[in-house]
Order: C-alpha cells, then structure tokens, then sequence
C-alpha cells in the first residue's frame, strides 16, 4: 500500500480507482483496438461462415475478446464469454487434439462427444493457434457455421493463419505496451514510498514592494539514474497514474507550508484535468488559500472552462488565487486566460529568453501587460537568467519575476535563509 504523510485516505481512493496502478489483465480485451474488431469481422465474411472469433487463454479460461456474427446467426456468443479451456474447441487445436479444419463436427468423434458443440449448435469449424513471437500461444482466431461445410480448405486455412498473424502483432504491440505501463507505474510507487520526491522552492521577487513575497513549489526526484521531472509526470501520465503522482507533489508542499513564514504564499502546479479531483478538492479544503496559488498551464486544453470555473470558485471566494502558467507557450494561445479570469499572468520562459534583442517579444510582452491592467490582473516573468531580460521586464511594468538570475530553485532551510538575506538587504 501508498504511504504517505496525512492523506492515506485520499490517496488510497485514487490508488483504488487506478487499482494501485496494477495492470488488470481482464481490461485487456477491451483495450484492443478497432483492428482487431475489423480483422475478426473481416475474416468471416471472406469465409463465409456465421461466426468469428478471436480468444485467448487466461487462468484456464477461453476468453472471447471479438465476437463477430452473421445476420441470420441465432448462436448466442458474446464477448466476455469464458468457457474452462479444457472443454473447448479452441484448446483442442493448440494441443493438437483436432485438426484445424472441420467440414463436419459430426463425423469427428471428439467434437461430436463436446457439449460445446451441441450449446453453440457447430456444425463446421475452422481455427488456428494465435502465437506470439516468444512462440507462446496467446490464443486462437476461428470461425464456425451451424452447418456442415465441405469446402473448407487448405487455401481457407492459410489465410485463416495469415490473418492470425496479423492480429499477433497487434496484440503483441499491445501487451508490450502494458508490460511497461507496468513497470513505469512500479517506478512512481517506489518514488512514492521511498520518499524520491522532494519539493525545492524559487523565491518569486515583487518589484512593486521591492521583496520576496512567495515561492513556486517544485519537485525533485532522487533517483537513479536522474531522470528530470518532467520525464516522471509524462512517465506516470502516459501509464494512468499522473493524478496518483501529482497530488502527491501536491501535497508534499502543503506539508511544509507550517513551516514558512505567514508572509510568504506558495504556488502549486496543477493540470487542468486534475483540478476537479475530489482528492485535491478534500486537500484545500484544509489549507489556508490565502497563502495558495494554484497554477495551471496553457500547455494543456480544458475542455469545459465553465465547469472548471464552478469547480474552484469556493476556493477562490476563500482567498485562493489562480495563475495561468507558460502564457505564450500553449497550444490554446491567450484562451485561457481570457477564460479563466487568473489574478496571475505567468510569462513562458520562451517569451523572456534575449526579450532585450527581440522587439517581436517585447512587443507580446507589452500587449500582455497592458492586458493585465486593464484585467486588474498581475504579470509574473518566469525564467529570468539575465540583467537585460529583468530590465525589459521592470521598464515594461511587469510586477515580479522569478528565474535563475535572480535565485534557483532550493529546499525550504536553504529559500528561507536567501529571503531572509536578501529582504534585509533590500
């Protein structure tokens, strides 16, 4: 089980939605994909017979992942049907009990004596082992009529068995795919409890009250080999745990937040998608969000800002601030922040970069601003590395900025001491 410092409840509902990041081999036959469905479909037509299939073993079942019937087919064969493997066609032909074709299930003595054969009324059959590249058999691709059919041929069978290849490398692929889903979901677990994951703070600097009034929270990992965190976030985001990941680092920084200076807020990154959690709602609500400003970035969509709205308005009426996060940068331009109506305009560091020799930035930059006044909104310059780009950025009336020139990014002991250093010398 996840361990973690005062949210064990929280993080146990999510681990439990996300089956503590397990891959549950049951989901697979619905996370194949629509080549699959076509290739089953596909091969009966071209057979001619009522009913295809695609199976796999699985804990001594035979499992239908794709199920595909004629019209005027009254055999009752879904997908999900799971029968002991050992009573099945499917079995037989893997072991290599029965021949892979049957023109007639009656004249055969094994299939005529399988219950199976009278359930789903089989007259003819026809069906080859799926093997994976490992030469392990996965499964089984087969078709079958309610009738005899004396037709059914090696030149049938042959094509039956290219397309079991086919649909080998798709499955294949698939699992492939799962299998380091797996091990990147065991990687942030083991971050998780191992405490890997630590939360260093940038002073943010107020050009208006000349001094250090926040910090952005990030996260460091310690692992090894060191990997950056944005490769850990895409990582537990692509394997289905990046909510489990991001409260997390979420909440970590709302655990120091005792021990910073009430003058001092903290800003936290949040994606869009993981704002509406009822996880992050239940952390806020037991945060002081007079001190909070949620930031979230104008690199991903939100698909309803209505609703994203309504979700974080209590917080907001509570005190909470919001920040828009890479302005410039995203994919959906200035939508949100025409949208989300943000108390903080956070400038991409794309923007900033040489803005002292490029008029073409100076100029969005500009127009920002300006936009900002007009909004009663403030304008924060993120990734500030030089003299000249702070200068732009106070003589256009940005209001803060953070970035390496001014201070990296530090534990809480190391931020704290700097702000005490340099607001005394201010």
């Amino acid at each position: 089980m996840l361990k973690t410092n005062n949210s064990v409840d929280l993080m146990t509902a999510i681990l439990g939605a996300q089956n503590q990041g397990r891959i549950d081999e049951e989901l697979l036959a619905s996370s194949l994909n629509h080549d699959l469905e076509h290739l089953v479909q596909t091969i009966r037509q071209h057979l001619g017979m009522d009913v295809a299939f695609l199976s796999r073993f699985h804990d001594g079942n035979r499992e239908m992942l794709h199920v595909d019937k004629s019209d005027s087919c009254g055999v009752f064969l879904n997908e999900g049907h799971k029968d002991r493997s050992e009573v099945t066609y499917c079995q037989l032909i893997a072991e290599e009990k029965l021949p892979q074709i049957i023109p007639d299930t009656s004249k055969n003595d094994i299939t005529k004596a399988l219950a199976v054969t009278k359930v789903l009324n089989i007259g003819s059959y026809i069906g080859v082992p799926i093997y994976l590249s490992d030469d392990s058999i996965y499964g089984t691709l087969c078709c079958f009529s309610e009738k005899a059919d004396e037709s059914l041929s090696a030149k049938d069978l042959s094509i039956l068995t290219l397309f079991a290849k086919f649909a080998a490398r798709n499955i294949e692929k698939e699992l492939t795919v799962s299998r380091l889903h797996k091990l990147a979901r065991n990687d942030i677990f083991d971050i998780i409890n191992n405490k890997q994951l630590s939360i260093v703070f940038q002073p943010i600097y107020n050009f208006k009250t000349n001094s250090i009034k926040g910090f952005e929270c990030l996260s460091r990992f310690q692992t090894k080999p060191y990997h950056s965190p944005d490769y850990w976030f895409n990582k537990a985001n692509a394997s289905g745990v990046g909510e489990v990941l991001e409260l997390f680092a979420i909440e970590e920084a709302l655990n120091l937040l005792p021990a910073i200076p009430e003058q001092y807020y903290i800003t936290l990154n949040v994606s869009p998608k993981h704002l509406t959690s009822s996880c992050l709602q239940a952390m806020l609500d037991k945060a002081p969000l007079h001190r909070v400003v949620l930031e979230v970035t104008e690199r991903e969509s939100i698909p309803d800002y209505k609703v994203f709205r309504n979700s974080i308005q209590s917080f907001r009426e509570r005190g909470m601030r919001l920040a828009v996060d890479d302005a410039g940068a995203g994919f959906a331009s200035f939508q949100h922040i025409l949208e989300l109506q943000a108390d903080i305009i956070k400038l991409d560091r794309s923007l900033i970069a040489n803005i002292n020799s490029d008029h073409r930035k100076r100029a969005l930059v500009a127009a920002l601003i300006g936009f900002a006044k007009e909004t009663k909104s403030k304008v924060l310059g993120e990734g500030v590395e030089s003299l000249a780009e702070l200068e732009v950025l106070q003589e256009l009336g940005a209001q803060k900025i953070q970035g390496y020139f001014f201070c990296h990014p530090l534990p809480l002991k190391d931020a704290l001491a700097f702000c005490e250093a340099k607001n005394s010398n201010i």
